[in-house]
């Protein structure tokens, strides 16, 4: 009886299957116990997998994560040794590695780095320009220059979210300059909606910069 009625599921189309495994909502570990099922089931949920986390133990196996997961929008990576990883350079020769992959990215998150890699961003701001989503967390560095800079490489954006480091080593070696200058346009993004600046030291100037704003959207300090 059992072999018959796998038989009958393995018959059905991949678009129902498709349908019924969209309602898991991604749930990694579900998928992970339906890829094992079967080669129809493996490949359907891996067509399903739009969103993915790197860490530092998962890098070199980037090639086939992007292989399996061709559908990827929404990447997270994360370092758990920000001088390590940041001494190696490797958030510019990692998001340079990501930009050769055929990938559609909308959102991006990245957690626990040293500061902005700006080598990386160019690189993938020249393939992947529809982005409209970025996060950096936890960072040591990140000034307004660095501002100009991301909205230079995703004017698509609609969300912008930065935090800085809570880690007490680094708190005496920070500085940041929100400072504005009268040429600043920083914000001459056409679909911004909410922008995120946390722990950092903003003067009253910005902050009524951004209220000022005519476009209609968040801003949180």
């Amino acid at each position: 009886m059992a072999a018959e009625t796998a038989k009958e599921c393995s018959n059905l189309p991949d678009e129902l299957w498709e349908y019924i495994i969209k309602f898991l909502d991604e749930d990694h570990y579900t998928f992970k116990s339906l890829s094992i099922v079967s080669k129809q089931l493996l490949s359907i949920t891996n067509n399903l997998r739009f969103s993915i986390k790197i860490t530092q133990q998962t890098i070199p196996f980037i090639p086939q994560i992007f292989q399996r997961f061709s559908n990827v929008t929404s990447l997270n990576l994360t370092s758990t040794n920000l001088n390590y990883f940041s001494q190696c350079n490797r958030p510019n020769t990692l998001l340079t590695q990501i930009s050769t992959f055929p990938l559609v990215l909308r959102s991006l998150i990245l957690s626990n780095f040293y500061k902005i890699p700006k080598d990386g961003f160019r690189a993938l701001s020249k393939k992947m320009k529809n982005l409209t989503s970025l996060t950096c967390s936890e960072f040591f560095w990140i000034n307004k220059k660095d501002i100009f800079f991301i909205v230079d490489c995703f004017p698509l954006l609609e969300e912008l979210v930065l935090k800085e480091t809570d880690c007490s080593d680094y708190t005496s070696a920070r500085k940041f300059d929100f400072v504005l200058d009268e040429d600043n346009n920083f914000l001459a993004l056409p679909k911004l909606r909410k922008i995120s600046l946390y722990g950092y030291d903003i003067d009253s100037q910005f902050i009524d910069y951004l209220h000022s704003n005519p476009r209609p959207f968040r801003g949180e300090e």
